[in-house]
Order: C-alpha cells, then structure tokens, then sequence
C-alpha cells in the first residue's frame, strides 16, 4: 500500500511538472481570475512549487491584472511596489485599488503614473498621497493615453482637507470624462460634517464637469453632502445611459433638493435605463437612540426620476421618505414588474393594503421587501398584509427574503409565509426578520432573531412544528 501511494505521489508530480509552460499558465491565471483578482492569489501561488513560480514570474500580465491592496493580505511599501513594477509585473494592470495602504506616497503614484499605462478602474482611500501627488497622477495618466473607466475617491485623507480631496476627484473626472463609467465618492459609513459641508460647496463644480461624461453609468454619492442641490434634469440630458444613482444618505440631515426646470422635451431626455435608484435618508445614531434625517424626495420628484425607466428597474431604495404620499397615486401603479429588491420602510408603503398591491398586483417578481430597518420598525403591518396568500389562492410568488420586525403579526401569518404546502404562494422564502413582534412566540422571535439574515425559513419551521 505504501508502494502504491507513493507511486501515485510521484506520478501527479511527474503530471504537474511535465505540462507545457503555457497550459499551466493558462490554469493558475484562471485560478487568479476565479479568486477575484492577484492579491493574495499570484503571491500565495509562487509558494507553491518552482513550476509555480516560473509560470508566475515568467508572464506575470497574465496573473496582475485586477490588484486589490485593500484586502490586508500584507502592508504595501514603497519598496515593494517599486520592486513589482521594475520587474514589470505591473504593466498589465487595469484595477487597482490602494484602499488603507498608509505606507504607500507620492514615489508610489509616480512610478505607478508612468508605468502602468492600462489603469481602467481606480480606487483610493486613505494612505500619505498629497493633493500635488495626486494631481500629478492623474496628469501622467492622461499623457500616458490612459482612459479611466472608473474612478472612487474617498473624500477622507490624512494628508488632504475634504476640499483637496474633492478637488482631486473632479480632476480625475474631467481628464478622464470621455471614457468614466463610473464616477463614486461615496461610502457606507457617514462622512464627517466637515467633509460633508466641503462636497456641497464643491457639488455644483462637480456635477458640471460629470455632465461631460456622456457614458456614464454610474454615479455614486451615498452619505456625501449637506442640504445638497442636485440639477436632475441637466444630468438626465446630460447622461442618457445612467443606470445607477446612488444616493442614499446624500444631503445629511437637511436631504438634498431638486434644482432648474423641466424642458419641454422631458419625456424625451429623461432617463431610460435606471436599473438602480437609492435615495434613502440619512441615518444618525445617537446616545439615545436612532434619528432620520429629512426627506425632500416626494411622489412627483420620484416620477421624474423614473418616467421612462419602469420597465428596467430592478433596486429601489426609498427608506425614510415620507413625502411620497398615499400608495394609491399613479406613480405606485406604474412601478415595473421587473423590479427585484424594494427597501421602503418608514414610508406610506408600510402599510397592509400597500403591501398586498406590490405582492399580488404591482411586483411579481419581486425578491427583497424590507418594510422596516434600524430605528424604524414595521408597527402598521398586521396579519391582513397576508391574510390573501392562502395556499392555492394565485401563482406562487418570488420573494426570497421579507423584513417585517416590530410588525403586529402572528403566528398564523408566520406558518402561511413558512407554508411547505405544494401549492404554497411563498415557496421561495429563505430569510425572514421577526424580530421585536410581540404577537409572536418568544421562540420563533429568539430564532428570527438569532439566525437573520441567513436562510432561516427551515428553522422556523421546525420551532412553528410546520
């Protein structure tokens, strides 16, 4: 036996290392690419074996392509990055992003600006680059011919003031607005009021320069700003290929407003394509709790927004605006039927008649429905939001994943949504949040509680006796 295995040892190393050169390093790129990009893949890879690392070092465009220094795999120095692209390892790269590298300067950009001429996607955040360096950056690029796709900015810098580092942004932005995809200073956690106060007296410089930028597909601005103005309309002539704004927490505490007029040619320069639209409200936490900002977004401004993209839309995101009126205007029955994911809680449509509309009527094939979030639980929703969804009653639906906590519902409309009948109207229902709902058994809500947001249908089940 000891033989045989050692036989068959020696045998798949005799395999490995006898593959053409070419064929290996067409199967380890393909790793790379299967992990998500060369760090930590194509380092981790040179340890393996010599084989390994020749196919590494011996191509190395085919393995550095999309470079993420952000996933703390190791501390990125100047040196290191200076040894990398000496031995052209770089030359390749079209992703990049030096999120959190603090080790990394101005040499850095340098070199990075005149050796790596294929940059596509861009990201930086935190790290000691100055606005000059930075600046240079972008300059060397261009005159280097390269197109940024896109460009993510973080508007916090240890070595910059907001001002700077927005000022950097519309820099990138406007050497490189024939080509920009994607334009994005936003982030999930919130910018301080400094850096917020500093986009706003920016925004309008900023907004001009992205209405250059014809392609455009994305644009994201989560959490920047304070009492922002945005000119819509100039942007939805200016971008008619948007498919995603993002802006949710935009404008703080105030929100932000709609600024200019509507052109007598509207329906035709207004936004065809919209997949995404986020325009939740800011969200503070406190010492006593959780404070939503205000919300300037009601049913007419929504309806600019998506007049013509209702049949594509697939994410909306209206958390906290509570000007968009009765759920019974137009604008509800001319949401799409392709929309999956709806966040709408603390707003008119938590509420039982609305729901059964955007279950049975409005929304086929929705996925996502979360009618309640942080500080704003789902009190107005009652067994009658379900009490329709009898087994056998209509077609099943698609929903996936339902958050109804602090809801009034009991346990029959939890075993109804649980039902394994084969003519069950919820047969897709993996995750649903019922946390803080009184009217239900403390196990049931200490399970919801517990397992959400992983798959948790089958738990509750077993704690209802389904």
């Amino acid at each position: 036996m000891e033989g045989a295995s050692a036989s068959t040892s020696s045998a798949s190393r005799t395999s490995i290392a006898s593959l053409p050169m070419e064929v290996l390093q067409e199967i380890l790129a393909r790793v790379v690419r299967d992990a998500g990009g060369a760090v930590p893949t194509a380092p981790r890879l040179t340890c393996v074996s010599r084989a390994f690392r020749d196919a590494v070092t011996g191509e190395p465009e085919m393995f550095w392509v999309d470079v993420d220094l952000s996933s703390g795999f190791c501390a990125p120095t100047d040196a290191r990055i200076r040894s990398l692209i000496g031995r052209g390892a770089w030359a390749s790269v079209r992703s990049l992003n030096l999120s959190g590298c603090s080790k990394l300067s101005d040499s850095t950009l340098k070199l990075l600006g005149t050796s790596c001429s294929k940059i596509e996607n861009l990201t930086i955040s935190g790290g000691n680059f100055t606005k000059d360096g930075l600046l240079q950056f972008a300059n060397n690029l261009a005159i280097a011919g390269t197109g940024l796709k896109s460009i993510h900015i973080d508007l916090s810098a240890p070595k910059m003031t907001p001002s700077d580092a927005l000022g950097v942004l519309q820099r990138f932005v406007e050497v490189n607005a024939p080509t920009l995809e994607r334009i994005s200073c936003g982030r999930e956690a919130p910018y301080a009021p400094a850096e917020r106060r500093a986009f706003t007296r920016g925004s309008n410089r900023l907004f001009d320069l992205v209405k250059l930028c014809t392609g455009l597909k994305v644009l994201d601005l989560t959490n920047c700003g304070e009492d922002a103005r945005v000119p819509l309309f100039d942007l939805q002539r200016a971008l008619p290929h948007l498919e995603e704004l993002k802006l949710n927490h935009f404008g703080g505490e105030p929100g932000w407003r709609v600024v200019g007029r509507i052109n007598h040619d509207f329906e035709d320069t207004c936004w065809r394509n919209l997949r995404v639209l986020e325009v939740a409200v800011s969200l503070e936490t406190t010492s006593v709790g959780h404070r939503y900002g205000n919300s300037n977004v009601d049913g007419e401004t929504l309806f600019c927004i998506l007049f013509n993209s209702i049949e594509c839309l697939e994410v909306l995101d209206v958390t906290g605006c509570t000007h968009l009126g009765d759920w019974r205007n137009t604008i509800w029955d001319r949401l799409p039927f392709n929309l999956r994911t709806l966040r709408c809680a603390r707003t008119p449509l938590v509420d039982d008649g609305a729901v059964r509309h955007i279950l049975s009527r409005l929304c086929p094939a929705l996925e996502e429905l979360e009618l309640a979030s942080v500080g704003a639980n789902a009190q107005h929703i009652t067994d009658e939001a379900f009490t329709p969804f009898t087994p056998g009653s209509g077609p099943p639906l698609s929903l996936t994943t339902l958050r109804i906590p602090g809801s009034a519902v009991s346990e029959a409309s939890v075993r109804l949504l649980c039902s394994v009948d084969a003519d069950a109207r919820f047969p897709n229902l993996r995750s649903l949040d019922l946390a803080s709902c009184r009217a239900l058994p403390r196990d049931v809500r200490r399970v919801a509680l517990e397992t959400f947001p992983r798959p948790n249908v089958d738990r509750l089940r077993r704690a209802l006796g389904v």
